[in-house]
Parts: structure tokens; C-alpha cells; sequence
């Protein structure tokens, strides 16, 4: 009995956190897309594309980021439904059953997205530039990585000498 309701409150504890970081998870992520727009921007041009296919390309962006708007609406509905769900005094196991896997699909269709956008991009490069293509948005995220690491531990380093004074 024990182990059902640590189990439980765990889970509510993992879902309100992430529902508490989705405002801030997607500001960031805004500025995040902006900015990986404008390098594959500048990617396409250092590959001298021919203009139809960089316009091709772009078009290719802008499809899966209308998609992903609608999935994430959809997610986000999700996740509060799980979460009235799971607060309730005595949860209803099939109701919350039922909205993890509306939960869980959504994630496979962003996931989806993320993989056909990817497929569609490459299948109008040559071989050579689908490897420089890659190679680029790896070097880009692995910066955008770094940079949030960084900010993350100055925010720690600043709640630390916060919480001494």
C-alpha cells in the first residue's frame, strides 16, 4: 500500500513539476527555433543552394512547425487532464490509464514530426551536403546545449549565494 501511494505521489511530483517548467521550457524554446531557423538559413546559404530548392527547404520548416504548434496544444491539454486526473482524492485508474497513453501518443507524434521534417529536409540534398547539413545543426545544438548549461549553473550559482546571505 505503501509503495502505491509513494508511486503515486512521485508521479504527481514529476507531472506538476513539468507542467510548472512548460511556460518557461517554451519561451526558451521559442527563441530556440528562431534561432535554429536563422542558422539553417545561413546553412543553406554557405551550401549555395540553388534558390528553389532553399525556398523548397524553408517550406519544409514551416510545414512541420505549423504541425508541431498543434501537437504541443494538444499535449499541453493532455498533460492538465493527467493532472486533474491524478490530484483527485482517489484516482480513476482506467481514466488515468487511458489519458497516460493520449499523453504518450502525442509525444510519438512530436517525435514523428521532428523525424519526417529531418527525412523530408535531407531527401532534397546531395549526399555531401545532407553529411555538411547534419554536421552543422550537430556543431549548433551541441553550442545551444553548452549555453544552456551555462545559464542553467549561474542561475544555481546565484539562488546558492542567495540562499547564504
Amino acid at each position: 500500500m505503501k509503495g502505491k501511494f509513494n508511486f503515486k505521489m512521485g508521479a504527481l511530483c514529476a507531472i506538476l513539476g513539468v507542467l510548472l517548467l512548460v511556460p518557461a521550457l517554451a519561451q526558451a524554446k521559442g527563441e530556440m527555433e528562431g534561432q535554429l531557423k536563422e542558422m539553417k538559413g545561413q546553412i543553406l546559404k554557405q551550401m549555395k543552394l540553388a534558390p528553389d530548392k532553399e525556398k523548397a527547404f524553408m517550406a519544409v520548416d514551416d510545414k512541420y512547425a505549423a504541425e508541431r504548434q498543434q501537437i504541443i496544444a494538444g499535449l499541453k491539454q493532455s498533460q492538465k487532464d493527467l493532472q486533474g486526473a491524478v490530484a483527485a482524492a482517489k484516482p480513476d485508474k482506467g481514466k488515468v490509464n487511458d489519458l497516460v497513453g493520449v499523453l504518450t501518443a502525442g509525444q510519438d507524434k512530436l517525435f514523428a514530426s521532428f523525424k519526417n521534417q529531418r527525412d523530408e529536409e535531407l531527401a532534397l540534398l546531395s549526399p555531401v551536403d545532407q553529411g555538411k547539413y547534419l554536421l552543422a545543426l550537430s556543431q549548433w545544438r551541441h553550442e545551444m546545449m553548452q549555453k544552456c548549461m551555462q545559464e542553467e549553473s549561474g542561475k544555481k550559482m546565484k539562488e546558492q549565494s542567495g540562499e547564504k546571505k
